[in-house]
């Protein structure tokens, strides 16, 4: 009887021992905010609402295997690396092509062999797109070998990218 009333204090004292500590960390902790990678990429807060314009001209000149000028090939990584959160690359750059798509009046969706714009395939421009942090040499967590993890993923009906 005397042995069951120890272990009994004893699990007693650390049941209240683990709720102690448990309540210290979440006040420690209350004030804080922790974001995951990536969580902030969204047009305004990662990357602007309109993002990468010198981009828009390379992909459009890449994806009709035009030469591509100097200044519009720098200013356009320039502006891929001034992405703060470099989880953020890919999100805008998948965000800039959608843009694209809509300013040249093409559908969302579509098979990657119809054209965007004479002599310009979808499928052609968004590797053009996802591409680019390869060709610029820009530094992104989210792809391999600088291609953007999108490339290959269907797009999602509920989001368009």
């Amino acid at each position: 009887m005397e042995s069951n009333k120890e272990v009994f204090s004893a699990l007693l004292l650390v049941v209240v021992s683990v709720l102690v500590a448990t309540t210290t960390m979440a006040d420690h902790h209350q004030d804080q905010v922790v974001y995951s990678p990536g969580e902030l990429c969204q047009g305004g807060m990662g990357y602007p609402m309109y993002p990468l314009p010198r981009c828009r001209a390379l992909v459009k000149r890449q994806c009709v295997g035009g030469a591509v000028d100097e200044q519009v090939r720098r200013d356009c990584c320039r502006q891929l690396a001034s992405i703060d959160d470099s989880f953020c690359k890919c999100p805008a750059l998948s965000h800039m092509l959608a843009g694209m798509y809509r300013e040249l009046g093409a559908a969302d969706h579509g098979h990657p062999m119809a054209e965007v714009f004479p002599g310009c395939r979808r499928g052609d421009m968004k590797r053009a797109a996802a591409s680019l942090p390869a060709f610029c040499n820009v530094d992104i967590p989210n792809g391999i070998g600088g291609v953007c993890y999108w490339l290959d993923y269907p797009r999602s009906p509920a989001t368009g990218h």
